[in-house]
C-alpha cells in the first residue's frame, strides 16, 4: 500500500475530519483529487519536493496526501520556525514550492494554503495523471527534518513502506476502530502526530478531531464536544490536565498515549489519581517513522516505554561480551521496515547511524528487563527536548555567537517538571562588553523559533573546560 491510499477504504459517508469543518471520507477523497490537480497544474511533478508550513488544519492533510499522490516528496516543516530556518530546510531539501499559511520570506516560490484551497475548489484544474505505475513502496515520499547533535538539521528520507508499515505496527498495539474519534492536538508537521494520529486514524477509518490550541481548557472542551475516544499527547499536556481537568469530562476516552519525551512518573501518577486512567507511554524517533515501542494496555508498568511494537526489532549494545543481561545499560538499536532510507544528501551522517544490516543507532542509553520492556536512561546526544520538540544546542549557540561582544557560550537542557526540559545558556562576554540579556534575547527572537530561545541566560567569567580546551557541559549541568 502507498501512504496516499490510506483514505480509500472507509465508507464515503463516514466522517473523516471534525473541528473547523466536518468532512466525510468521500469529500476527503474528492478534495485530495482537486488539490493534486491544482498542484500538477502549478508544475509539481514526480520526484519534486514541496515544503508544507502550516498549523493544524484540514488543508494540511489535503496538501500532504495530494503531493505524495503525484509521486512527489512532501517536506512538512515546523510552523514555529522563522524565515531563515525555513529557508535553510527548503534549500537543503531542494524544494520547488512552499505551501504556507503564513507569509514568509524564502528563496523559492510559495503559495498561501488558503489561496490553494480556493483555486482547487473553484478553478477545477484538468485531471492530473494517475500515480506513476512504476513507483514502488520503497520510493521516498517524505523528508522529515530532524536536528541531531552535530551539524544542521537533516532530512530523514521516509518511504511509503516506512510510513505504512509503522502505522500497521503501531495499530497492532493501539487499536483504532471506525467509531473512534482521535484528538489531533499534536502538530501535524511532527512525525509523531503524523503517524499516530493522522495516518493511523485515516487508515482505520476513524474520525480526526483537529485542534490548533494546546490550551488545557480547549483540549477539554474538544474532548467533551466531540466525544473524543483517543487522546495522543505529550507529557506537558498530561501535566496540565492532571492539575485542571475534571474527571467527568474524560469519560469517553478509552486510550491515553504519551510520547515525544519521557513522561515523569509523578505526572503519570497524578493523571491516574485524578482520572483513574493510565497513560500508555511510547518511544520513537523520526528516523524510525517514528514509533518503536508502546506500553501494552494489559501489562502496565511505570518508568518504561514498553516492548518493541510488532515487526520492530530492538537490541541493547553494551561493552560486555555474551548474551544480553537484563538491566545492563547500553545504546538502543532498532531495526524494521519503519527505519528510514537515510539522510538526504548526508551519506557520512547516514553511515554513522545506519548499519549495512539495517540496525539504526538511536543515540539513546537504555536497558531492558526480563520481559524486554525498554527503559530509557539517558541520551548519548546533547539533544534538548522541550514539550516534545527537539532542540539542537549548537544551532542556538551559533546564533548567540553572532551577537556582538559574546566570547563564548554553552547551551544545555535543564530539567523542568512542566516541559521536560528548558534551555539554559551560559555566556562569557569579551573584555569591554557588558552582559545584556535583553540585547541577546532580542537578537535571538529575530533569528530563532521561540521555543529554542533559552529560558535563562547565565553570565560567566569563564566556562569549564578540559585539558584539550573542550567545554565541559556536564560540569554546567551539575551546577
Amino acid at each position: 500500500m502507498f501512504i496516499h491510499e490510506i483514505i480509500n477504504q472507509a465508507p464515503s459517508d463516514h466522517v473523516a475530519i471534525e473541528g473547523d469543518e466536518r468532512v466525510t471520507y468521500g469529500e476527503l477523497r474528492n478534495l485530495v483529487s482537486l488539490y493534486r490537480n491544482q498542484l500538477y497544474e502549478m508544475g509539481i511533478r514526480r520526484g519534486m519536493k514541496v515544503g508544507l508550513y502550516s498549523a493544524n488544519r484540514a488543508e494540511f492533510i489535503y496538501v500532504h496526501l495530494a503531493v505524495i499522490s503525484l509521486g512527489a516528496v512532501i517536506i512538512p516543516i515546523n510552523n514555529s520556525l522563522v524565515d531563515r530556518e525555513v529557508d535553510y530546510i527548503l534549500k537543503d531539501g531542494e524544494a520547488s514550492l512552499l505551501v504556507t499559511d503564513t507569509k514568509l520570506s524564502v528563496s523559492i516560490p510559495s503559495v498561501d494554503i488558503h489561496d490553494l484551497d480556493f483555486q482547487a475548489r473553484q478553478r477545477k484544474a484538468s485531471e492530473a495523471p494517475a500515480f506513476p505505475s512504476d513507483l514502488t513502496e520503497d520510493e521516498v515520499c517524505a523528508f522529515v527534518y530532524t536536528s541531531g547533535t552535530t551539524g544542521s538539521p537533516k532530512g530523514a528520507m521516509l518511504t511509503h513502506r516506512n510510513l505504512v508499515r509503522n502505522v500497521e505496527q503501531f495499530t497492532q498495539m493501539v487499536i483504532f476502530k471506525p467509531e473512534d474519534k482521535i484528538l489531533c492536538v499534536l502538530p501535524m508537521f511532527h512525525c509523531y502526530g503524523l503517524t499516530t494520529v493522522i495516518h493511523a486514524g485515516l487508515m482505520h477509518g476513524s474520525t480526526i478531531v483537529i485542534l490548533r490550541s494546546k490550551n488545557p481548557s480547549e483540549i477539554i472542551n474538544a474532548i467533551v464536544e466531540h466525544s473524543v475516544t483517543m487522546a495522543i499527547m505529550v507529557p506537558p499536556m498530561y501535566n496540565l490536565l492532571a492539575r485542571r481537568g475534571e474527571p467527568s469530562v474524560m469519560q469517553t476516552v478509552h486510550d491515553f498515549i504519551s510520547g515525544g519525551a519521557p513522561i515523569p512518573q509523578p505526572v503519570a501518577q497524578a493523571f491516574y489519581d485524578r482520572f483513574h486512567h493510565p497513560v500508555r507511554e511510547g518511544y520513537g524517533l523520526t528516523e524510525a517513522s517514528p514509533v518503536v515501542s508502546v506500553l501494552p494496555s494489559d501489562r502496565l508498568k511505570y518508568l518504561t516505554v514498553g516492548p518493541a511494537i510488532p515487526g520492530v526489532e530492538v537490541k541493547i549494545v553494551t561493552d560486555r561480551e555474551g548474551p544480553y543481561q537484563p538491566g545492563t545499560v547500553g545504546e538502543l538499536l532498532v531495526r524494521g521496515d519503519n527505519v528510514m532510507k537515510g539522510y538526504w544528501h548526508r551519506e557520512e551522517e547516514t553511515k554513522k547511524v545506519l548499519e549495512p544490516d539495517g540496525w539504526l543507532h538511536t543515540g539513546d542509553l537504555a536497558y531492558m528487563d526480563e520481559d524486554r520492556f525498554i527503559y530509557i536512561v539517558d541520551r548519548l546526544k546533547d539533544l534538548i527536548i522541550v514539550n516534545g520538540e527537539n532542540i539542537y544546542p549548537g544551532e542556538v549557540e551559533d546564533c548567540i555567537y553572532e551577537v556582538e561582544g559574546v566570547s563564548e557560550c554553552a547551551v544545555i537542557g535543564h530539567p523542568d517538571p512542566l516541559r521536560g526540559q528548558v534551555v539554559w545558556a551560559y555566556v562569557v562576554m569579551k573584555e569591554g562588553y557588558d552582559f545584556d540579556e535583553n540585547r541577546i534575547r532580542k537578537y535571538l527572537s529575530r533569528n530563532l523559533a521561540s521555543y529554542k530561545i533559552p529560558r535563562r541566560f547565565i553570565p560567566m567569567d569563564a566556562l569549564p573546560k578540559n585539558a584539550s580546551g573542550k567545554i565541559l557541559k556536564r560540569a554546567l549541568r551539575n551546577k
